[in-house]
């Protein structure tokens, strides 16, 4: 196999290749470029339309003048924009405390949300060079706490209309709020999508290496191992495995019973995968995940046994199309059986 065909590889030992220039690389640092964009709104577009307009400039101007205050020692100073003293001015008196402090809420939420944006720019900025994202997960760790941040914008905006609206009863139109929270979900969904569908277990191309003209991965780990376990003509598993990786027995038409040892912590993406005759499987409760396609097509699998209780086997993470075509679906545990749902 040439260096070049490389790029055609799509999966290896239960790795999926990530290869550089993608259409997912690309698409997913272009989706990303412009999702940054909608934070910058916050400053420019009105927040509130009245006379006069409220936007994120203003509450920025409010936020500077807090601080400038506090080191005054004067913790209520009268802000001198205009904007918002005609807000503070419209608010109910014995609101006045809880709408001027959620204006300094308001403005650090969106402060923080505005430099977690210019980090998500640099990211896909830094992608978009390379070619691919090393650690995806950044980007949908980041859309999470934008979303977390927009639910208490939206709030603060909400508690904001109702005070003003009470004592003013002028009609108020809060141009953005939810909006920004439809967005951000919406981003925070599709980030997970992207990254469960084209960057879970994943490699870089440039991890793998030929041997023997067949591509293999270059770094081993727990979870995934380079080559399969190979014995002759054996019914049970090896007694000395520490680890079981992905691929590592499947498509083994002499295994009949499975009993994972004790330190396995791990079952890897399609480690028993196509076992026909795999009929009996003893999982201990060390197992903390168990990966996609990992019993796929175990169509003799008849029973499950699980080392622990119904509980501890909840929070088992199971991976798409776990136990799939296989005969059971049914996970025999300590206190019990539970009917487990082989697709997920």
């Amino acid at each position: 196999m040439a260096t070049t065909d490389l790029r055609k590889v799509k999966e290896v030992n239960g790795w999926k290749i990530n290869h550089p220039h993608s259409a997912a690389n690309v698409f997913y640092a272009i989706f990303t470029l412009v999702s940054v964009a909608f934070p910058l709104a916050f400053l420019f577009i009105p927040l509130i339309a009245n006379e006069p307009m409220l936007n994120g400039l203003d509450i920025f101007r409010f936020f500077i003048e807090f601080m400038q205050g506090m080191f005054k020692g004067n913790f209520h100073p009268q802000p001198s924009n205009l904007i918002i003293s005609w807000v503070v001015a419209n608010v109910r008196p014995d609101l006045w405390d809880a709408v001027y402090y959620m204006f300094v809420g308001i403005s650090v939420s969106m402060i923080i949300f505005m430099a977690m944006s210019l980090l998500k720019f640099i990211i896909a900025i830094i992608h978009l060079a390379k070619g691919y994202l090393k650690n995806t997960g950044s980007i949908v760790g980041i859309s999470i706490f934008e979303f977390v941040l927009t639910v208490l914008i939206d709030v603060c905006f909400l508690f904001f209309y109702f005070a003003v609206l009470s004592k003013t009863e002028e009609y108020l139109v809060i141009w953005f709020v939810f909006i920004p929270l439809a967005v951000s979900l919406f981003l925070m969904i599709f980030f997970a999508i992207m990254h469960g569908v084209n960057f879970r277990d994943t490699i870089l191309e440039n991890e793998l290496e030929l041997h023997d003209g067949e591509p293999t991965v270059e770094h081993i780990t727990e979870v995934h191992e380079v080559k399969k376990t190979t014995y002759e003509q054996s019914t049970t598993l090896p007694p000395n495995i520490t680890s079981i990786g992905g691929h590592q027995f499947a498509e083994n038409q002499s295994l009949i019973v499975a009993n994972i040892p004790l330190e396995v912590t791990k079952l890897g993406p399609s480690a028993f995968a196509n076992c026909l005759k795999l009929q009996v499987v003893s999982i201990p409760n060390s197992v903390t995940a168990i990966g996609y396609n990992c019993f796929f097509n175990c169509a003799s699998l008849e029973r499950i046994n699980y080392g622990g209780t119904k509980e501890e086997w909840k929070k088992i993470r199971r991976g798409s199309n776990w136990l799939a075509k296989a005969k059971t679906t049914e996970v025999v545990c300590l206190d019990g059986t539970v009917v487990v749902n082989p697709y997920h």
